[in-house]
Parts: structure tokens; sequence; C-alpha cells
């Protein structure tokens, strides 16, 4: 489904991204993992377009997507929870949602504002007496439904994942990993994750992919992730 050949990505003339080449099939859930400032946010932004590539491809369902912008990428497939939730603080929840649906309606096949929420509240349910609430004044756990239900209206084939058990309270990060659970037990689409919290990571992955220094330095299947992996390239 995504399969990114060889990125190398610069801020200025700093070599940020080193020739990294990964594959995320079909409904699999994929742990890109690693320390802080090692380029896991910048490869998920590269991804979606937010940032460029100096070299190498970005290939999505066989097609390259390397030059399109981030909104043909929503169009295509592709949905962006960034690290951070960035939802607009001034707007109540059901104008975030609305713009959420209006920004993909180029990939929504049809379906009515009010069906594609029903769709959102019955994962988040708390979200329905949150309606008139601005964003703003929403706690953490609150404002992660809401982005993710925000991006879920696109319908994604591929939905991308900053951190997003990130300084919630645990039985939101446990309702958000059910959420997961559930779509990777339908595999709906597939689930790019960037995630520090290892248990969380480890329960949900397929695979998982570590890098270091800009570059990817190991890569498998979640279940033959070793301690000594979790030792030299994750533990701080």
């Amino acid at each position: 489904m995504l399969r990114l050949d060889n990125l190398n990505v610069y801020y200025g003339e700093s070599h940020i991204l080193r020739n990294i080449s990964v594959e995320v099939g079909p409904g699999q859930v994929v742990c890109l993992m690693g320390r802080n400032g090692v380029g896991k946010t910048t490869l998920l932004k590269t991804i979606m377009g937010l940032l460029h590539s100096r070299t190498g491809r970005i290939m999505f369902e066989g097609v390259d997507i390397s030059q399109d912008s981030p909104d043909h990428r929503v169009r295509r497939g592709l949905a962006y929870v960034p690290q951070g939730r960035e939802i607009f603080p001034h707007l109540s929840v059901r104008e975030n949602l609305h713009l959420g649906f209006e920004a993909a309606q180029g990939s929504v096949n049809g379906r009515s504002e009010q069906a594609a929420l029903e769709e959102v509240f019955t994962l988040f349910p708390k979200l329905t007496v949150l309606l008139d609430r601005p964003g703003g004044v929403l706690s953490g756990g609150e404002q992660q439904q809401l982005a993710i239900g925000r991006a879920l209206l696109a319908k994604p084939k591929l939905l991308l994942l900053d951190e997003p058990t990130e300084g919630i309270q645990p039985s939101i990060v446990e309702q958000i990993e059910q959420v997961i659970e559930g779509f990777k037990t339908e595999r709906q689409f597939a689930i790019l994750l960037v995630e520090q919290y290892m248990e969380f990571a480890a329960r949900l992955a397929d695979t998982y992919v570590i890098m270091a220094k800009g570059a990817v330095v190991a890569s498998g299947r979640a279940a033959d992730l070793t301690e000594e992996q979790v030792k030299r390239h994750l533990v701080v």
C-alpha cells in the first residue's frame, strides 16, 4: 500500500532523513519507534506532503505521490493526526468535525455528514456531549478523541498517528487502544503509528521500524522485537 524508497529530507543543508525505505501493507499496523529527535515526525510530515524529500519516492497504491499536495494525498486516502492534535481551539467540537468532513469531501463517496459523524460517535461517544464546547477547553484525552475522529471522517486507507498517547490519562489511552484494536481486527485501513509507550505499541503493532539519527536501523515483526534492541535504540 505505502512504500517509501530511499527518502532523503533536509532542513536547509541539515540532512534529517537518510535513505529511508519503509513499507506498510493493507490493513497493517506498523509502529515507528526511536528516541526523540531521530526524525519520526519529520517522516510522517513528509508522507503527508507537509515537507518534501530532496530525493527518493513515496508510492501509495502503486502511484508515485511524491509531488502531490497534502490535500490531494488526503483525497487519495491518507489521514494524519499530528503530535499535539492541532485542533482549532476557538471552534466548537461540532465545528471542528464539520471542517474535517468538508476537507475530506473528495474521498467520502457521497456519505452524508450525519452518517459520517455517527460512525465517529460510535467510536468516541463522549464527543456527543461535548459538541458545543470549544476545542481549546477540552482535556488532552478529549482533544485526541476529537483529532482522531476528525481524521476518520475522510474514510482513510492509511492513518498516520503521531504519539496518540502523549499526555493522556490512562483511561483514555485504554479507550484509544480499544479503538485502534478494532481497526486492526477489521483491517479497514492501515496505520503507521509513532509511539514511545512500548507496551501500547507492542500490543497493537504487526511490525516495527526503529529509527536512529535519521535512518532506519532495525525492522521486523513486532513479536520479534528484542530487549537488546529496545535497550540499544529506545531506552533513554
